[in-house]
C-alpha cells in the first residue's frame, strides 16, 4: 500500500519531522530495538537439546513472557529461543535473509501480508492470535483539548504521528479510519509519519507532537520480560479509535517456510491460539472494545 498523499510531499514532510526529531537522543535506541533498550541476544541452545526459535515484536513481550511459563510447564525438554524486536525490523530481517526464525509473530495483518506474499511462510500456518486495536494519546498536559477522534482535525493540533502505513499495520488502519470519520483531508497535510510505530508513543510523550495514534495494547506494553504493565511517563491515553471506522485485524503467528523445527514451531502456534494464551493477551490490553461512531457518509 502506497502513502496516501503525493510522494514528493510525503517525503518532505516526513524528512522535515524527522531532522527536528533527531536531537532527541532516545531515537537511536528505540530504531536499534525495543524503545530505548537493545534487543535480547539469542542463546545457543542446550547441546541436544529441542529448540523453537521466535521473533516477537517489542509490544508482545509481556504477554508473550506469559506464554513461555505456560510452554515451559508443559514441554520442559523444548526451548524456546527468543527475541524481542521491533516489529518493522523483524519483518526486513526476515525478508532479507538476515533470520530465519522457526516461527515469527506480527503486531497485525500488513506485515504479515509482506511475509505470505513473499513466499516466506509455511503453507497453512498462519493464524490469529490476539485482537489489536487503535488508541489515540497525547503528551500528558494534552494541549491541544483531544478528547476523541474528530478533534485531530482541529487547528490546535498541529502535528500528529502516524506510523508509516507502508509497514505498519496501525498507520494502514488509522488512516482508513480518518477517512471514515471523514477528516482525512484536515489531518493528512499535519500528519508525521514515522518508519517504526513505536516513536509516536514517544515523541507524545515528549511533547513534539499534539497526538499520536498507535496500537492501544503499546500503551502500557513493557521490553523487559517480567514486568508488569505500565504507562510511559508525561503520556496521556485519549482512548480507542471507535472499532467500526475501520477493519478489525489482530496480532497473527506463522511458521516460515525455511524453519528448521516447524513441527515445534506448529505446536507453539496450537498453544498461542489457545484460550489460556488469550487470557495473558487479554490481560495486555489485547482488546477491541471502542464504542461505534457515525461514518463519514453514511
Amino acid at each position: 500500500m502506497g502513502l496516501e498523499c503525493g510522494k514528493e510531499e510525503t517525503v518532505t514532510r516526513i524528512n522535515r519531522w524527522a531532522a527536528g526529531l533527531t536531537c532527541w537522543v532516545g531515537l537511536a535506541l528505540v530504531v536499534a530495538g525495543c524503545g530505548g533498550k537493545a534487543p535480547t541476544e539469542k542463546q545457543p541452545p542446550a547441546p541436544g537439546k529441542e529448540t523453537i526459535s521466535i521473533m516477537v515484536p517489542c509490544g508482545q513481550v509481556g504477554p508473550f513472557n506469559e506464554v513461555v511459563k505456560a510452554w515451559e510447564k508443559q514441554n520442559p525438554g523444548v526451548e524456546l529461543n527468543w527475541v524481542p524486536e521491533n516489529m518493522v525490523t523483524i519483518v526486513k530481517k526476515i525478508l532479507d535473509g538476515k533470520e530465519t526464525p522457526d516461527v515469527v509473530l506480527t503486531m497485525g495483518d500488513l506485515e504479515m501480508d509482506k511475509l505470505e506474499q513473499a513466499g516466506a511462510l509455511l503453507e497453512g500456518t498462519r493464524a490469529k492470535i490476539a485482537e489489536n486495536a487503535l488508541a489515540i494519546t497525547t503528551p500528558g498536559p494534552n494541549p491541544a483539548k483531544v478528547k476523541g477522534i474528530a478533534d485531530l482535525a482541529k487547528p490546535a493540533v498541529k502535528m500528529i504521528s502516524i506510523p508509516n502505513p507502508e509497514y505498519n499495520s496501525v498507520g494502514k488502519h488509522a488512516i482508513e479510519a480518518l477517512k471514515a470519520a471523514g477528516i482525512w483531508a484536515q489531518v493528512e497535510k499535519k500528519a508525521a509519519f514515522p518508519e517504526y510505530a513505536a516513536d509516536g508513543k514517544e515523541i507524545a510523550a515528549a511533547g513534539q507532537v499534539e497526538a499520536a495514534i498507535g496500537y492501544y495494547p503499546c500503551v502500557t506494553e513493557v521490553h523487559v520480560p517480567g514486568q508488569s504493565p505500565a504507562k510511559p511517563k508525561n503520556l496521556n491515553l485519549v482512548g480507542m479509535i471507535p472499532q467500526n471506522l475501520y477493519t478489525p485485524f489482530s496480532c497473527e503467528a506463522a511458521v516460515l517456510k525455511k524453519a528448521k523445527n516447524p513441527e515445534g514451531g506448529k505446536k507453539l502456534l496450537a498453544l498461542l491460539q489457545s484460550p489460556e494464551a488469550h487470557e495473558f493477551y487479554v490481560e495486555w490490553s489485547f482488546v477491541n472494545q471502542a464504542p461505534a461512531e457515525p461514518v463519514a457518509g453514511e
